[in-house]
């Protein structure tokens, strides 16, 4: 039975499961490590940790046949608690019982929604023809926004934290990584969605400021007195996600153009 056979059946993909618990584990535990050693608060390595089980499960979802969200979801299950025991065990980190119990869950959670990412990603014939005459329509491509959502939260904060704690930039460092952020987020949705997705890379941006702000405001990273720069971020995040994603759109129609040539 092939693979994309036994994904459409409903059937586990094991090899997938394999890889993501591998793989998850190598990057969750390496971004925490790393993490850990510029921002001495356990927040953000915790963040940045699970933030890796999403980046996992897209990879999963985009690389993967058939339709293979179930795998992510457990390889993050699985994951988390290998990477807390390591944490623990070789590193002496100290968990409660709260965390040891929600890290597994989170990990499946983190992990589901990244699979979900990679699956509008690696999009199918009939999901192309119903995305399609949505375009055509005028309607908005909910499913870009969401996953143009996710994309960029996501750039966001490898971009800023992960950037910072490799160079160690300042303040004009940390506005030029969140600007291409947000630029590379749009270029993706405008490349890899069918039909015209520039309005949908633009709202993605907006929204994932604002998924930002409420993560910082609720760890009182943020102040309410702060949130002019909330503002500041809503309309540059807006902007530069369009310009991406009709960066994505040029690059999506010369790709083509270019495909149509050869075959010519």
């Amino acid at each position: 039975m092939t693979t994309e056979a036994t994904a459409s059946k409903g059937g586990l993909e094991w090899k997938w499961i394999i890889t993501g618990v591998i793989a998850g584990t190598a990057l969750c535990l390496s971004l925490h490590l790393m993490i850990a050693r510029t921002f001495h608060i356990a927040l953000i390595p915790t963040f940045m940790s699970l933030l890796g089980f999403v980046v996992m499960g897209i990879i999963i979802g985009f690389k993967s046949e058939g339709y293979t969200i179930k795998e992510p979801a457990i390889g993050g299950f699985v994951t988390l608690l290998l990477v807390a025991a390591i944490l623990a065990f070789g590193f002496g980190y100290s968990f409660t019982t709260t965390e040891m119990v929600a890290a597994p869950l989170l990990g499946l959670i983190f992990g589901l929604i990244g699979g979900w990412v990679g699956e509008q990603i690696q999009i199918t014939p009939e999901e192309l023809i119903k995305e399609l005459e949505e375009d055509k329509k005028g309607g908005l491509q909910w499913g870009w926004i969401l996953a143009g959502t996710v994309i960029a939260f996501i750039f966001n904060a490898f971009f800023v934290i992960g950037g910072f704690a490799l160079l160690k930039f300042g303040v004009l460092g940390i506005i030029l990584a969140l600007g291409a952020s947000f630029l590379l987020a749009g270029l993706l949705v405008g490349y890899f969605s069918p039909g015209v997705t520039i309005l949908e890379a633009g709202i993605a941006g907006v929204l994932s400021v604002i998924l930002n702000a409420l993560f910082l405001y609720s760890f009182a990273l943020l102040m309410m007195e702060e949130s002019v720069y909330v503002l500041e971020g809503l309309a540059v995040g807006f902007v530069l996600s369009l310009i991406g994603g009709w960066l994505g759109e040029k690059l999506q129609a010369f790709m083509e153009n270019d495909a149509e040539t050869e075959k010519e």
